[in-house]
């Protein structure tokens, strides 16, 4: 069971999380970094793009931007969600989209990872997951984006819409024969549960960060 972050005496923030919660957190972080590598066409080794954007050689710096030109618009309602357009108008939010949208990208990919990263050297087991500042704000920003991803997929729109859901789910639970559901229903379960677990942990974090 999860343990809420706590500050600890050499200013790192700590909190304990058993086996299957790492392994939850770890894959919702993978499959959101898999759904915005697919949706806006970005492949593994993008960095390479950003590097070149970034080199002092002439040539690599336009090749870049050309290939920039071609930053695609999200279609899936998730994706559209982390990267909402920059204007309403077409031609700008276009334009926005092609300066900044793969520099964003490679940012929140690279939260996701860390996110991995920090889960699979606190090991397999129940253990305790230990953060300084920086990654603390990287986990903070990652939980965010897999809280939307999975708000998307449960369509809240608002913040109080959650609780509705919620009860709702509540009020399913006690009604007779609701025992047997429909994978549907047990799949909108799980996911309602780890949104959850997100939240709390993200409130958690806030908390001990202040």
């Amino acid at each position: 069971m999860a343990h809420a972050f706590r500050r600890r005496e050499d200013g790192s923030l700590a909190c304990r999380l058993d086996g299957e919660e790492k392994a939850i957190i770890a894959q919702v972080a993978q499959e959101t970094a898999d759904l915005i590598r697919a949706d806006l066409g970005i492949e593994a080794d993008a960095g390479v793009l950003r590097r070149a954007a970034d080199s002092e050689d002439p040539l690599r710096r336009l090749e870049a931007e050309f290939a920039g030109r071609d930053a695609r618009e999200p279609s899936d309602s998730a994706v559209k969600r982390l990267f909402p357009a920059a204007s309403e108008d077409t031609e700008l939010a276009a334009e926005y989209r092609r300066l900044g949208q793969q520099h964003l990208a490679e940012g929140k990919l690279a939260d996701l990872r860390r996110v991995m990263a920090v889960l699979d050297a606190a090991g397999p087991d129940h253990s305790e997951v230990v953060l300084d500042e920086e990654d603390a704000l990287v986990v903070l920003r990652a939980l965010n984006d897999v809280r939307i991803v999975l708000a998307d997929r449960l369509d809240l729109q608002r913040d109080g819409d959650f609780d509705t859901v919620r009860m709702l789910q509540q009020i399913g639970e006690r009604v007779e024969g609701a025992a047997v559901e429909d994978d549907e229903h047990v799949s909108a379960d799980i996911v309602i549960a780890v949104y959850e677990l997100l939240s709390w942990l993200q409130e958690s974090l806030l908390r001990a960060l202040d």
